[in-house]
């Protein structure tokens, strides 16, 4: 087994509890596990189940139960047909945020497979999913930002909270790095680039702490007076990285 699985063991046993019921030829585990950027209840698992073909629903159902009683509310998972690999644009059942629903397997999610994939079994990743052009790869990111982001900065209340601060600006760093050299960075090395955005100090190191587990409290005036600032600081990329 992968050493960098061992920061998730429910990751191969998930693996294997879902291998006869979905028909999975090969399962990949993506992102922050295969970076070794993982942190355990706090970063998600993002997995990749490769399949025979179409999901009935009784495999769905089964699947959803599955789910439900691994007892890992961040593992997310795409059951993704070997025949579709190469369509992009094609929805694949996906198990996230707590419930099946269909969705593709993005670009950027490809490119973590062929940069960080660990194989928990089967072919390696690039044996099976096609590698992601640089172009593909830099609107797949601005896709990111304006699926949600563009509309998250038109809502001041949500930037009182530490996970859109702290998601927020490390999506954008990371996303201007995909955008202009064509490649993936972790989340770590995102946020130690977050002062060169424009992020102070203070805050860059506030951000680090919480995904280290650190519980950071603060009044109601910083919380106010952070949101605004975060607010301006996601506006101000996001229009540069989307002109």
């Amino acid at each position: 087994m992968d050493d960098r699985l061992s920061v998730a063991p429910v990751v191969p046993r998930f693996a294997e509890a879902v291998r006869a019921v979905a028909g999975v030829t090969a399962f990949y585990a993506g992102g922050s596990i295969g970076s070794r950027d993982y942190r355990p209840g706090i970063s998600d698992l993002d997995l990749v189940a490769i399949v025979g073909g179409p999901l009935p629903r009784a495999a769905r159902q089964r699947l959803s139960a599955i789910h439900r009683t691994i007892g890992a509310s961040k593992l997310h998972c795409a059951y993704v047909p070997g025949t579709d690999i190469s369509d992009i644009s094609r929805k694949h059942v996906t198990w996230a945020h707590e419930r099946l629903f269909r969705r593709p397997l993005s670009g950027i999610s490809r490119a973590e497979l062929h940069q960080f994939g660990v194989t928990v079994y089967g072919p390696a990743p690039e044996e099976l999913v096609p590698p992601v052009e640089r172009t593909t790869l830099a609107e797949a990111a601005r896709d990111e930002l304006r699926g949600y982001w563009t509309g998250a900065v038109r809502r001041a209340k949500v930037w009182r909270t530490d996970l859109h601060v702290d998601l927020g600006l490390t999506t954008v760093s990371r996303a201007g790095v995909t955008i202009a050299e064509g490649r993936l960075i972790t989340k770590r090395e995102a946020i130690d680039r977050l002062p060169s955005l424009g992020v102070p100090e203070a805050l860059t190191d506030e951000i680090r702490r919480r995904r280290a587990g650190e519980r950071i409290g603060l009044s109601g005036a910083e919380i106010a007076v952070r949101a605004v600032l975060v607010r301006r600081l996601m506006r101000d990329q996001l229009a540069r990285l989307l002109r």
